[in-house]
C-alpha cells in the first residue's frame, strides 16, 4: 500500500511537471524551407524573448523552446530573414518557415560586403529597404573604423571616399564641412545631410547648412549616394550624406557602452549609452559631453549630445520607432588672422568677445510595413525646432576691436515633414524564377519650414551674454523666411539579364519661399564715421517654383564581385537666406540672385578580388549653372557674393586598398592594409558676367586630393598611419594668389597632414585607442573665413594626442 501511494505521488509529481514545463517552457516543432519546399540544413533560428537559439538538422528540422508571442528570428545567409511570432496554431501544428533567396544582386552585394569587412568601407546593395541605391555610393563602417572618434576627426573617418575637400574649423568635431567634387565644404550645405533618414539641416530649402553632427561614437554607418539614385532624398548637387546610429543590442535586455577620453589643450569626453532588446520592445538612449580650451586662444568650447530612441514590433510585418535628439555647445571662437599674423604664430588671437551657440532638437518616428516579401512601406515624419546665435566683433582682422557694442545675429529654425516610400518588386516573367526582375519605387514628401532671422546690437563686456540691447527695435534687420515644398519622386530599376542592370528616377519639385521683414541703411559721414540718416527698407516677396529632375544609371557585372557603371542625374540648389540678407561689413550681397542648377554625369568600374583588393575608379563631369560665390566687385573696394556664371567641373576619383599579408598568405589571420584614395579635378569658369572670371578656377576646389594609410590588425590590436594631402586652392572667382590685407580672399597653400592611430582589446569588456593627430605639427589652414567664425584665416589644428578608455558590458 505504501509502495502505491509512493507510486501515485511520483506519477502526480510528474504530471504537476509536465504541466508546469508545458506551460512555461513549451517547445514548437517545425521545418525550415526553401521557395521550391526544399529543406534547408543548418539554419540558426533565435527566440528573442528567452535567448534560445537552435540550428535546423539536415533535414531542415527543428526543436525550439517557445511560448505564445515568442519572437522568433531565422537567419541564413544567401537568405532575406524572417521574423515570426509565435501564436495558438504554431503551439499546435508546428512552424513552417520558408526562407526567399535574396536577389542575385542583393546576393553578390552581401559577397561583396562580407569581403569588405577588412576594409572598413563597402557599397550598398541596389535594393535596400524601400530604397533603390544606384550609382556611386558608399559605405563607411564604424565599428572597426580607426581614428580619433570623441572628437570626430573628418580627416580620418571620410578618408576612404574619393573627392572629399574638408574645411576644418575646430578641433573637436562639433561643426563638419565636406564637398565633393569641387562644391563648396561649407557645413555639408551641398549634401542632403540626413540622421537615420530624415532632414537634420537648419532648413532643408532656405538654409541647408548643418550646425549638428551626432557624435561618431554613436555611429553604425555613414553611407554617402551620388547618382542617379539621390533624387529619391532631394536636389542638392552633392548626392545624399546619411548618418547612421547604431541599432539597439538586438540579444540582450540590457547592455552599456562607456568612452572616456582625454587629450591635448584640456580635451575631455565622456560617451555613455545604455540599449537593450525585451520581446518585442527596444530600446537606446545616449549622452555624450566634451569641453576643451582649444588649440589657440579664446577657443574653449562645451558640448553635450542626448538621443534616445524606443521600437515595437506590433507583429513580425509591423515596426514604429520613434526617437528624440538634443544637441546643445557654446564655443568662444577666436577669430580670423591676417597672413602675417599667422606666418608669426597661427596659435593668437585677436578677438576675445566673440561666441558662437547652438541649441538643436527633433523628433522623428519611423514606421516600416512588409505587406509582403515583394511589397514595402515606410513612413518618416520629423520635426525640429533650433537655434543659433552668433555673438561678436564682425569688423576686418586688420581693424582691431573698439570694445564697444558687438553684433548678435540669432536663427530660430522650426521644421517638419513626413516622407513615404512604397517599394514594390515585381518579375517580368510568368516562369518560376529565383531572382528579383525588377523593383519600383514610388513616394511622396511634404516640408514646411520657418526661419526666422535677426541682427542688432549686443552688450559690450567679454562674457557670452547673447541678448539684444534693443530687441523692438533692431539695429540691423529682422527677417521671417517661410518655405513650403511636397515633392513626388519615381524610380525604377531592372534586373534585365543576370549580368545588366538598368536604372531610372525622375522627381518633381513644388518649392515656394518668401521674405517678410526689413533691413535698415544708414548714411555715414567720410570723416568722422557720425551716421547722418538711418533708412528702413522694408521686403515682403514670395517665390513659387515648380521643376522636374530626370535621372538613370546602368551598370554590367563583370564578374560576381566587380561591375561597370555609368550615372546621369539633374541637380538644383534655391538660394538661401544667407544669400539674400544678412548684414556684414566684409562683403556686399547681390540682391538679384538666382537659383543654381546643373547635372552630374559619371562613369566608374569598382569591385573586389578575392578578400585582398577593393577598388572603385569613377570619371565624373559636373556642370554648375548660375553658380554663387565670392569675388571683388568691379569699381569697388568690397567683394560680392554673386552668381558668378556657370562652372564644369571635371575630374577623376581612385580609390584602391590591398591586404598584403592575404597577397601572400589568404588565410592569414592577421592583416597589414594600404589604401590610397586619390582625386583630380579641373574646375573652371565657362560663362560668366565679368570676363575676366572665365577660364578662371572654381574658388575651394583643389585640384589633387590624395589620402593614404596603412593599417595592421590582429585580433585584438591594430594601428594605423595616414597621410592627407591637398594641393592649393583659391578662395574667390578672380583666382587672387596675392593675399587682400583684410584676408578675406588669396591663396590657401598646399598641406599634408599625417595622423596616427592605435586600438588594443584588453578583456571582452575592456579596451583602449589612442593616437597622435598632425604628428608632424603642420602649420596650415583650410579656409579663409569671411564671418564667423573669422573673418580671416582659420588656422587648422597643431599636433595633438587623445586616449579612450571604453568599457562595455552586456547581460
Amino acid at each position: 500500500m505504501a509502495r502505491a501511494l509512493q507510486g501515485m505521488k511520483l506519477i502526480l509529481t510528474g504530471i504537476l511537471f509536465f504541466c508546469i514545463f508545458h506551460l512555461f517552457a513549451q517547445t514548437i516543432e517545425g521545418r525550415v524551407m526553401d521557395e521550391s519546399n526544399d529543406f534547408i540544413p543548418n539554419v540558426l533560428l533565435y527566440n528573442y524573448s528567452n535567448k534560445y537559439h537552435q540550428l535546423s538538422n539536415f533535414e531542415g528540422r527543428f526543436k525550439i523552446k517557445a511560448k505564445l508571442k515568442d519572437t522568433i528570428i531565422v537567419k541564413f545567409h544567401g537568405f532575406e530573414n524572417d521574423t515570426t511570432v509565435v501564436n495558438d496554431y504554431h503551439l499546435s501544428q508546428g512552424l513552417i518557415v520558408k526562407l526567399r533567396v535574396e536577389a542575385k544582386e542583393l546576393e553578390s552585394a552581401y559577397v561583396i560586403n562580407k569581403r569588405l569587412e577588412h576594409f572598413d568601407i563597402g557599397n550598398l546593395p541596389p535594393i535596400k529597404g524601400v530604397q533603390i541605391t544606384t550609382g556611386t555610393n558608399a559605405v563607411i563602417q564604424m565599428e572597426s573604423l580607426s581614428g580619433a572618434k570623441s572628437t570626430s576627426n573628418p580627416r580620418e573617418m571620410f578618408a576612404k571616399i574619393p573627392g572629399l575637400n574638408i574645411w576644418e574649423s575646430d578641433g573637436a568635431g562639433i561643426q563638419i564641412g565636406i564637398g565633393g567634387r569641387g562644391l563648396s565644404p561649407n557645413r555639408a550645405a551641398n549634401f542632403n545631410t540626413r540622421q537615420n533618414g530624415y532632414d537634420i539641416s537648419a532648413d532643408a530649402l532656405g538654409y541647408p547648412e548643418s550646425y549638428y553632427t551626432p557624435p561618431f561614437e554613436a555611429l553604425k554607418a555613414i553611407e554617402i549616394t551620388r547618382g542617379s539614385a539621390s533624387l529619391q532624398f532631394g536636389t542638392q548637387f552633392g548626392g545624399l550624406l546619411n548618418f547612421i546610429i547604431k541599432d539597439p543590442e538586438e540579444d540582450s535586455p540590457f547592455a552599456i557602452t562607456s568612452r572616456l577620453t582625454g587629450g591635448s589643450y584640456g580635451y575631455a569626453g565622456a560617451f555613455n549609452r545604455i540599449s537593450g532588446t525585451n520581446n518585442r520592445f527596444s530600446y537606446q538612449i545616449y549622452h555624450q559631453y566634451k569641453r576643451g580650451d582649444g588649440y589657440r586662444k579664446n577657443s574653449s568650447f562645451e558640448q553635450q549630445q542626448l538621443f534616445s530612441q524606443l521600437g515595437y514590433y506590433f507583429n513580425e510585418k509591423v515596426h514604429f520607432k520613434v526617437e528624440y535628439t538634443h544637441m546643445d555647445y557654446l564655443t568662444q571662437q577666436a577669430g580670423g588672422l591676417s597672413d602675417l599674423q599667422f606666418s608669426i604664430n597661427p596659435r593668437d588671437s585677436y578677438r576675445d568677445r566673440n561666441y558662437f551657440s547652438v541649441n538643436w532638437n527633433m523628433l522623428a518616428t519611423h514606421l516600416d510595413v512588409d505587406f509582403t516579401h515583394d511589397l514595402k512601406f515606410n513612413v518618416r515624419a520629423f520635426v525640429m525646432h533650433s537655434t543659433r546665435s552668433s555673438l561678436g566683433f564682425l569688423g576686418k582682422i586688420t581693424q582691431s576691436d573698439p570694445m564697444g557694442n558687438r553684433t548678435l545675429i540669432k536663427g530660430l529654425f522650426e521644421n517638419g515633414g513626413i516622407e513615404a516610400r512604397l517599394l514594390k518588386k515585381y518579375q517580368l516573367n510568368k516562369k518560376k524564377d529565383r531572382y528579383t526582375s525588377g523593383a519600383f519605387l514610388i513616394g511622396s514628401r511634404y516640408y514646411q519650414g520657418s526661419s526666422i532671422a535677426k541682427q542688432g546690437d549686443a552688450l559690450g563686456g567679454d562674457q557670452a551674454n547673447f541678448s539684444y540691447l534693443n530687441p523692438n527695435n533692431l539695429e540691423n534687420s529682422s527677417y521671417s523666411f517661410p518655405s513650403q515644398n511636397w515633392s513626388i519622386f519615381l524610380e525604377n530599376i531592372l534586373f534585365l539579364t543576370p549580368k545588366f542592370t538598368v536604372n531610372a528616377g525622375v522627381r518633381y519639385e513644388n518649392i515656394q519661399s518668401a521674405a517678410d521683414g526689413f533691413y535698415k541703411r544708414y548714411s555715414v559721414h567720410p570723416f568722422t564715421n557720425d551716421t547722418l540718416a538711418a533708412y528702413t527698407i522694408y521686403d515682403d516677396r514670395t517665390v513659387k517654383r515648380s521643376l522636374p529632375l530626370f535621372g538613370c544609371g546602368a551598370s554590367y557585372k563583370t564578374s560576381l564581385t566587380s561591375s561597370v557603371y555609368f550615372n546621369f542625374t539633374q541637380n538644383y540648389r534655391a538660394i538661401n537666406f544667407t544669400d539674400i540678407r544678412v548684414t556684414n561689413p566684409n562683403i556686399i550681397i547681390d540682391t538679384l540672385m538666382k537659383d543654381e542648377n546643373g547635372f552630374t554625369g559619371e562613369l566608374g568600374y569598382r569591385g573586389v578580388k578575392s578578400n585582398i583588393i577593393t577598388f572603385d575608379l569613377t570619371l565624373f563631369y559636373l556642370y554648375y549653372a548660375d553658380k554663387i560665390g565670392l569675388a571683388p566687385k568691379a569699381g569697388t573696394v568690397f567683394k560680392e557674393r554673386t552668381n558668378i556664371g556657370d562652372a564644369i567641373n571635371l575630374g577623376v576619383e581612385t580609390f584602391i586598398e590591398i591586404d598584403l599579408f592575404k597577397v601572400f598568405n589568404d588565410s592569414s589571420k592577421n592583416s597589414l592594409n594600404l589604401f590610397t584614395n586619390i582625386a583630380y579635378i579641373k574646375a573652371q569658369y565657362v560663362r560668366s558676367k565679368e570676363s575676366n572670371y572665365i577660364g578662371k578656377e572654381v574658388e575651394y576646389v583643389s585640384p589633387f586630393i590624395l589620402k593614404s594609410g596603412l593599417k595592421y590588425k590582429t585580433n585584438k590590436f591594430s594601428a594605423q598611419i595616414q597621410g592627407s594631402y591637398n594641393s592649393r586652392q583659391f578662395s574667390d572667382a578672380s583666382n587672387a594668389e596675392i593675399p587682400s590685407g583684410d584676408a578675406l580672399i588669396g591663396l590657401v597653400p598646399s598641406y599634408l597632414v599625417f595622423d596616427f592611430s592605435t586600438k588594443y582589446e584588453l578583456s571582452k569588456s575592456f579596451s583602449i585607442e589612442a593616437g597622435v593627430n598632425n604628428f608632424t605639427n603642420q602649420q596650415y589652414f583650410t579656409r579663409r573665413a569671411i564671418s564667423y567664425p573669422g573673418p580671416g584665416i582659420i588656422p587648422s589644428d597643431g599636433i595633438s594626442f587623445y586616449g579612450t578608455l571604453i568599457y562595455r558590458f552586456k547581460k
